[in-house]
């Protein structure tokens, strides 16, 4: 102590004052504070012994730092925080006797904000889980009749099942049971419409929303819903949110869908399949039978050619032809040997023409006869025979006054 009275004390002592006035201050003794966790480190020291120590930060991006020191948490804590979530610590104040700075000695963690939201929703899926409600898986029906949508009926989810429906299997039944899909009257109004589903005569059911915020799609979470698809008495499909979205509902539901489109394909699938395939038969069909009626008619037609042409009519026409033909070639082949038969009769006849006698004495000769007897030499008279002598016009006698011979 200094002459005027001054108190001086070592830094071990002081720390040991400070934290003793400390932790002697009601307000800074059982005390929780919020904060956002920006790190957290886990020591384990033995299988009984660990820390934990967490630094805090307000959420609202303040940059003042609060750390947080819990002893032996692994047989304290049932949650561990990560990087990022909003946590309350239960503690009182006490000083780190190293480092000579206030922290916060941690006995408890809750969850608090998103951070709470997601443990408890991680509390309530174990829970389930352990219960068996994720195990039901029946099958869906191959070929269903009527297909119950629980989903808003104005909004584009409801629109967008009926024109995929439509494209993959118009044959079946769609009927919307209207439900509101976010906000505080959400959940009564899907379980009733759940409820409601199983009393129309629907082969099974899908349960569908569109994307949104986690607070759009958090009453798809809800363990009420999630019960009451469980116990459904025909099988559902839940498809809630886009693809990276998931939900209690899907993890009830018998199958799990990652968009409401996929769920109305997955529902359809085999019937879609199996009409897609009778429709082949019957394009096959189809098709078969006009190759077989193409093929009749080609023969029919043939065979109209050969009727025709081996008909009666054709073959007495045919006949008529070709006698008509022959007839033809009969009289130009009569024609043509009348005409060389003129021709050589014309030739004879100019022979025999040419052989006449009196065609010889038309050119300037005369013939002689003796006793009737034609003279063809001087030799064959004697003077004094009288001879018949003929011209061309008329004839004379005379009598032989001198014979010549050459």
């Amino acid at each position: 102590m200094l002459d005027d009275g001054t108190l001086v004390l070592s830094v071990k002592e002081f720390t040991e004052h400070v934290e003793s006035a400390l932790m002697s201050c009601p307000s800074l003794c059982n005390i929780g504070v919020c904060g956002e966790v920006t790190k957290i480190t886990v020591q384990h020291k033995s299988a009984y012994m660990d820390w934990i120590f967490i630094s805090l930060r307000d959420s609202d991006g303040d940059k003042s730092v609060l750390d947080v020191a819990i002893f032996k948490a692994s047989s304290r804590l049932t949650y561990l925080p990560q990087a990022g979530d909003e946590i309350i610590v239960l503690g009182s104040v006490s000083i780190s006797p190293k480092a000579s700075k206030y922290q916060i000695k941690g006995e408890d963690i809750i969850p608090y904000g998103e951070g709470a939201r997601a443990a408890a929703l991680q509390l309530l899926t174990e829970r389930l889980r352990n219960e068996g409600l994720f195990n039901q898986h029946r099958p869906l029906p191959r070929f269903p009749k009527k297909i119950a949508v629980v989903t808003s009926p104005t909004g584009a989810v409801w629109h967008d099942i009926c024109d995929k429906v439509a494209a993959t299997f118009p044959a079946v039944t769609l009927v919307c049971v209207p439900a509101q899909v976010q906000g505080a009257n959400a959940v009564p109004s899907l379980v009733a419409a759940v409820r409601r589903a199983q009393t129309i005569g629907a082969d099974v059911m899908i349960i569908a929303r569109g994307g949104g915020s986690k607070e759009d799609l958090d009453c798809f979470n809800s363990e009420e819903l999630a019960r009451e698809i469980f116990a459904s008495t025909i099988p559902t499909v839940s498809a809630v949110g886009h693809e990276v979205d998931h939900s209690l509902s899907d993890d009830v539901a018998d199958v799990s869908a990652s968009t409401p489109t996929s769920a109305a394909v997955i529902v359809t699938r085999e019937a879609a399949g199996e009409a897609a395939r009778l429709d082949g038969i019957e394009q096959f069909f189809h098709n078969e039978m006009r190759r077989l009626i193409d093929v009749r008619e080609r023969r029919l037609v043939l065979l109209e050619k050969d009727v025709q042409l081996n008909s009666p009519k054709n073959r007495i026409l045919r006949w008529e032809q070709s006698l008509s033909r022959f007839s033809e070639s009969i009289s130009q082949s009569i024609h043509r040997k009348l005409e060389n038969a003129e021709f050589a009769l014309q030739k004879h006849a100019q022979s025999v023409s040419d052989l006449n006698p009196m065609a010889v004495l038309s050119r300037g000769y005369s013939a002689a006869k003796h006793n009737g007897k034609t003279i063809r030499s001087a030799g064959e008279l004697a003077v004094g025979d009288i001879i018949d002598v003929t011209f061309n016009k008329g004839s004379v006698s005379a009598a032989v006054k001198e014979v010549k011979e050459q």
